[in-house]
């Protein structure tokens, strides 16, 4: 990107926040200029200036790795690019560990044995087209057919009584989702790519991990991205593997803020929204071919969900090439992007970029690996300072202190 040299900026002062145990009910944070004690009004959670694209800020790292060049990849919705944030060392080891710990098919809506069947009667006719049809089983499915696989299907089960590629009330009553659902799997036996997502993943936990590497890598994101490190630590982190035709459509990392509506925790994993404030995604492979990082509504003016739907930027085994925003694979990158802004009142977890609408492009050739970093807070704000407090005093009954200079 030409204006990269331009825009080179060393930044100075990087916010490095540890909570420091107190009498009373004071919470303190510590930055490389000194303990900050309130009563958590004083706490906000920070977010990365992109200021325009192809901007770049050099931030030190205080470890191995130096420092980390953050370039500013887009705007609407913020995205930050880091080539070298992982060393190739630190990418062969969670590769290494991520297999030693067992990957598992990653789930969708299919897998989950989910009963809702929502109709997509989208012209309100009363009567399904198969395309219709077709929208139908992607919203209830999580499965994206082919409009020939819909009626392949109609005459496997005689569903379509009159040949019209029309289906009825009349002809839906004696079809329950579970038929439906028994069809669509006898498709995906054959062709699993139909899946919204077609990959292998383990989950990894900072905060009951005492690996060296995983330490390391757990200050240097805190470092990078101005958070404290029991935020970092308390946040979850996954390996993802896809094979050739591997990836994942569109979808968000995170959920609209709903006070009514808990967010999820490891404890608590129904009937709950995920809370996830940013996401770093780190490439731990070169790929041959393919496995782009694409954001199917990036720059649009407005987001139109009938036109979203109607175009099928969703299906981005079909349709990567269609994105305005792409990134590439390379060992060793990172890509930055907040999945949610910061509220004004609070200094805490604010609506929704629904702009981050974001999935993995198709593998065409070699495998890929990825690390998903997902920054986890609640929009209870004392909860989650007071359970990172909690944290901290904990894990200093367990592990030495560590000194500045080791930070």
């Amino acid at each position: 990107m030409g204006t990269r040299d331009r825009c080179l900026l060393v930044v100075q002062v990087l916010i490095v926040w540890t909570f420091t145990p107190v009498s009373g009910v004071e919470l303190c944070v510590t930055d490389n200029t000194g303990v900050h004690c309130g009563d958590g009004n004083h706490v906000r959670l920070a977010r990365i200036a992109g200021n325009e694209v192809g901007h770049a800020q050099k931030i030190n790292t205080n470890d191995s790795q130096g420092s980390v060049t953050l370039t500013t990849l887009n705007i609407k919705p913020l995205v930050l690019e880091a080539d070298n944030f992982l060393s190739s060392e630190e990418c062969d080891y969670f590769v290494k560990m991520a297999t030693e710990e067992g990957l598992q098919e990653s789930e969708t809506v299919l897998n989950q044995e989910s009963q809702r069947f929502v109709l997509r009667d989208i012209d309100g006719n009363r009567k399904l087209s198969v395309r219709e049809m077709k929208l139908t089983i992607q919203g209830s499915f999580d499965v994206y057919l082919d409009e020939e696989d819909i009626v392949k299907m109609y005459k496997e089960t005689g569903l379509d009584k009159n040949g019209d590629e029309m289906i009825t009330d009349d002809e839906l009553k004696g079809f329950s989702p579970t038929m439906l659902r028994k069809e669509i799997e006898k498709i995906l036996k054959t062709s699993p790519e139909k899946h919204s997502r077609m990959s292998k993943q383990v989950w990894l936990y900072p905060d009951k991990s005492k690996d060296k590497v995983f330490a390391t890598v757990q200050r240097r994101v805190a470092a990078v991205v101005g958070l404290p490190i029991e935020l970092i630590k308390l946040s979850d982190f996954q390996v993802v593997s896809y094979d050739i035709k591997g990836h994942y459509n569109a979808h968000w990392d995170s959920s609209r803020v709903e006070t009514k509506v808990p967010c999820c925790t490891r404890e608590r994993t129904k009937q709950c929204r995920i809370c996830r404030y940013m996401t770093i995604l780190f490439y731990l492979n070169d790929v041959e071919g393919g496995g782009e990082t694409a954001f199917p509504v990036a720059n649009n003016e407005t987001l139109d969900y009938k036109t979203m739907l109607e175009k099928e930027v969703i299906d981005l085994y079909r349709k990567c090439e269609d994105s305005p925003l792409k990134v590439a694979p390379a060992k060793g990158k990172a890509i930055i992007w907040y999945n949610h802004f910061v509220d004004k009142d609070t200094g805490w977890l604010g609506p929704l970029d629904e702009f981050t609408f974001h999935g993995g492009c198709p593998v065409k050739k070699g495998v890929k690996w990825i690390a998903n970093f997902w920054v986890k807070t609640t929009d209870q704000k004392m909860k989650d300072l007071k359970r990172m407090q909690k944290f901290y005093k904990e894990s200093t009954k367990k592990q030495p202190k560590i000194s500045k200079e080791e930070l």
